[in-house]
């Protein structure tokens, strides 16, 4: 990974810190994504922030962890808006199969510029590598994400 590698975290991945860790492939995302976290608080990895971000924090009934989620987005140094052009694009991306929601964080994840999309979710990562040619960004879990080791440079 390079320090101009942006990385945009699904919303499930903010989420799976409190997830039960008892879990092998819990804990290994978790610990994925805070180390993703830690980097784009060092400024090693570039994070997006974008509207659907927003929208499904909001939504979140778990005050403590929308709180936490919301810290964690002001990391965020590539920040992108609500347009047309996301808007179509997540139109055509539903037409794929993926859920509205989805379609609309990938969108914004192309728009970003992303070279990566992480996410947590098994039936997005499935529809994810269906289309992966339709994507002009990469869909992996967590875990999958090539991160420089400790005390690497990007």
């Amino acid at each position: 990974m390079q320090v101009s590698d942006i990385v945009y975290l699904d919303i499930c991945c903010f989420k799976r810190p409190f997830d039960d860790a008892t879990e092998e492939r819990v804990r290994r995302e978790a610990e994925a994504v805070a180390t993703v976290l830690d980097q784009a608080s060092r400024g090693t990895v570039r994070l997006v922030r974008s509207p659907a971000h927003d929208f499904e924090n909001e939504r979140n009934p778990r005050e403590d962890r929308r709180l936490a989620t919301s810290l964690w987005l002001e990391t965020a140094v590539v920040r992108v808006s609500a347009s047309g052009e996301a808007g179509e694009r997540a139109r055509d991306l539903a037409a794929l199969g993926f859920s509205p929601l989805d379609a609309l964080h990938l969108a914004f994840a192309e728009q970003s510029e992303a070279r990566w999309f992480v996410t947590t979710d098994d039936r997005l990562l499935k529809r994810a590598r269906v289309h992966r040619e339709r994507l002009s960004v990469h869909v992996l879990r967590p875990d999958q994400l090539p991160l420089p080791a400790e005390g690497d440079e990007a």
